[in-house]
């Protein structure tokens, strides 16, 4: 499981003080930090972190989320969703509860795993155009369920190359992952919606985060590569080698000044071995004709990163903030526990934001 859907039981190994109010306290995971009542907590003991970008359920440990309003059925997934919030001045990243809260979890979780099924936690998905902010799951009929069971019914629709979808990191779960000072190349992180592009040998296939769509001019992703023919030029120079990118507009507030012409910007791009192309090389293919802004090129610093992180977009004539950063080695190699060495990181003002 990616470490940004993880719920995980931590121990408080300190209480630092927080700066501006004598009866609030700072507690660090990782690279995150909490906002606690002194009170609630002692060192040594054993507590739940819900980290930014998920959603809880609707159950008691989490009412108080919103108990300041009332609703008739489910709770809506903006009420339930944690987000960044500030207390007398300090960022609170994510929700830190008592392992007591939960009493289900007594006896069974230890410090370091991973609750998030056990409670119910699920993680945020931006919605991609067309999809509703509460994420349903289609129900499938009797007969789908039957046919689905001995494996008959309709093919599934895309490319038959194993394609994942993009997934990157959070720079705060794995702070040691890239060592300072070595090559790294900082770009912004667009908000907007993954595509996907690819060229089998036989067609060429669009894809957004998760879902391959028809090539048809009735979606953003397949409209984007009928505007910017280099896309299907790129994917057919190279069969099998996947283009990886985001598309705008799809989010409320962000643009990129472009409210109604649709955009590409170009992030990865994978070979058809698994393997991806170094940033080195990425950013001097021709081909390509448009990536996300970079910021900047060279050793790592992880304090300038977090500057960076903050700011206004790059994008030429855009008026918002950027979501934040994404980092990634020079030289592509593998991180134990982590993979690529590529790790985003959200802007807090942006986060904050969201929460508004």
């Amino acid at each position: 499981m990616n470490s940004n859907h993880r719920v995980n039981v931590i121990r408080i190994d300190a209480i630092h003080p927080h700066t501006n109010a004598d009866t609030l306290g700072l507690v660090f995971i990782g690279g995150y930090q909490c906002v606690v009542k002194k009170d609630d907590y002692k060192v040594g003991d054993l507590a739940v972190y819900v980290q930014p970008d998920s959603i809880v359920p609707q159950t008691e440990p989490f009412k108080f989320l919103w108990a300041d309003r009332e609703f008739t059925g489910d709770v809506p997934v903006k009420y339930r969703r944690v987000t960044v919030r500030r207390f007398r001045k300090e960022y609170s990243e994510g929700l830190l509860m008592p392992l007591a809260e939960f009493p289900q979890l007594i006896g069974i979780a230890g410090e370091g795993d991973d609750v998030a099924e056990l409670l119910g936690v699920t993680h945020y998905v931006e919605p991609e155009p067309g999809m509703s902010t509460e994420n349903p799951k289609r129900k499938l009929t009797l007969w789908q369920r039957i046919l689905k069971f001995f494996g008959l019914g309709p093919k599934p629709f895309g490319p038959k190359l194993q394609i994942p979808v993009f997934d990157v990191e959070s720079l705060k779960n794995y702070p040691r992952a890239l060592v300072e000072g070595e090559p790294v190349l900082l770009t912004e992180k667009i908000h907007g919606s993954n595509a996907r592009y690819v060229f089998d040998g036989k067609r060429f296939w669009v894809g957004s985060h998760k879902t391959w769509r028809k090539h048809d001019n009735t979606n953003i992703w397949s409209r984007v590569a009928l505007k910017f023919p280099w896309i299907e030029a790129f994917c057919r120079a190279w069969p099998g080698f996947t283009l990886y990118g985001e598309v705008t507009p799809t989010q409320p507030g962000f643009a990129y000044g472009f409210a109604t012409e649709e955009q590409f910007f170009a992030i990865d791009v994978r070979r058809p071995d698994g393997t991806w192309i170094d940033k080195k090389t990425l950013y001097k293919l021709s081909e390509i004709q448009r990536f996300v802004p970079v910021i900047y090129e060279g050793p790592y610093s992880s304090s300038l990163t977090h500057t960076w992180a903050e700011g206004n977009s790059l994008v030429e004539g855009a008026k918002n903030i950027r979501e934040g950063v994404v980092v990634s080695a020079m030289e592509e190699r593998i991180v134990r526990g982590v993979g690529r060495p590529q790790l985003k990181l959200k802007s807090m003002a942006f986060m904050e934001k969201e929460n508004k």
